[in-house]
């Protein structure tokens, strides 16, 4: 099994498409902020350069195991969501996302979570998992109104920048309740 490449998804406030050379600017501009800082690995060192890359390149390799979006709200590339890791024998993923300052306290990543989890589910994907920081306290928001339900705390599962070790909040959705 794989992802189909080019797919396009919406909502009704979201376009969630692939991403393309002209998101890198914003890609950079996402990265500068404080609390993509302090959550994401990648932020720290991403440049213009780095981000054209992702968005032409990296964005859109191996469709067997993954699939990224771009959230595109108001016209403008405003955060990424993706499926990774995915295991059709088991039929489990993973899905992972970010969100711009500009697009933040309108519920548009729970909008495209839970999107692009029911197309998880219309692949023949049945099991959905979300790992959030312990201290990430948005994040863990976007879960639960996602309809995760919380399942387990792993230990000392994740790194932060700067390298310290958190625990991860394991939620997961599955096709069937």
């Amino acid at each position: 099994m794989t992802f189909d490449r080019g797919v396009t998804l919406t909502t009704d406030r979201l376009v969630l498409r692939p991403f393309a050379a002209g998101d890198a600017p914003d890609v950079v501009e996402a990265a500068r902020d404080p609390q993509m800082l302090r959550w994401m690995l990648w932020a720290a060192e991403e440049d213009l350069e780095r981000a054209r890359e992702f968005c032409t390149r990296i964005a859109h390799e191996d469709p067997m195991h993954k699939i990224t979006f771009a959230i595109e709200a108001d016209g403008r590339c405003s955060g990424s969501v993706g499926l990774q890791r995915a295991d059709w024998m088991f039929g489990r993923v993973e899905i992972g996302y970010w969100l711009a300052p500009w697009a933040r306290g309108r519920g548009l990543a729970t909008e495209a979570v839970r999107r692009v989890t029911d197309y998880a589910f219309q692949t023949g994907l049945y099991r959905v998992e979300l790992l959030a920081a312990v201290g990430n306290a948005p994040s863990r928001r976007v879960a639960e109104r996602a309809g995760f339900a919380r399942e387990a705390v792993l230990r000392r599962a994740g790194l932060l920048p700067g390298g310290a070790r958190t625990d991860l909040v394991m939620f997961a959705r599955l096709a069937e309740p």
